[in-house]
């Protein structure tokens, strides 16, 4: 998975996101993080972009009219917070998959599709943490997500993810 880092981004090492992306806890299709635009440490805030015009799994198999335009689906926007998610606590907590790491989305407090995001432009993506709380073998981080194309906002999250280090889970039945 080739993730740009734009020229405004110069908190990340190469190597090291270099590394996040082959240890991904998903192939790179579901990554849904294209560009780097800033890192911001001290306020753990990611700003991304999302390539809409790259092919998306819902938005590819989407049967489109006037009355259901081709656009970004839900789900994919919901992938792409878990990808910043994760990209967080990789970034921000020292959670590295290939060390033993784990991690999912455990409750989505608030999310709010404000306007349909269509296919092209891209979308800009920010993730900012508001709560974390980080031990040994755990890591609990709550974000707020704010996603915009061509100025308008189309969806805002606040969710939480858990990360745990080697830790079997199991599905539940």
């Amino acid at each position: 998975m080739a993730i740009r880092l734009a020229p405004t981004c110069t908190d990340v090492d190469p190597a090291a996101l270099a590394r996040f992306a082959e240890t991904f806890l998903y192939r790179e299709p579901a990554f849904l993080v294209d560009e780097l635009v800033r890192v911001d440490r001290e306020t753990r805030t990611i700003d991304a972009l999302l390539d809409t015009t790259r092919r998306l799994p819902f938005a590819a198999e989407q049967r489109t009219s006037p009355g259901h335009p081709a656009h970004v689906a839900g789900g994919e926007m919901l992938m792409a917070t878990g990808s910043l998610g994760c990209l967080g606590a990789w970034l921000f907590h020292g959670v590295r998959f290939d060390d033993g790491w784990s991690g999912f989305g455990n409750r989505i407090h608030r999310a709010d599709f404000k306007s349909l995001a269509k296919l092209g432009p891209p979308l800009a993506l920010r993730s900012q943490e508001t709560h974390w709380r980080d031990g040994p073998k755990r890591v609990v981080i709550r974000f707020e997500f704010t996603f915009e194309q061509e100025g308008r906002v189309v969806y805002l999250g606040d969710q939480s993810a858990m990360f745990f280090r080697e830790l079997a889970l199991e599905a539940a039945d």
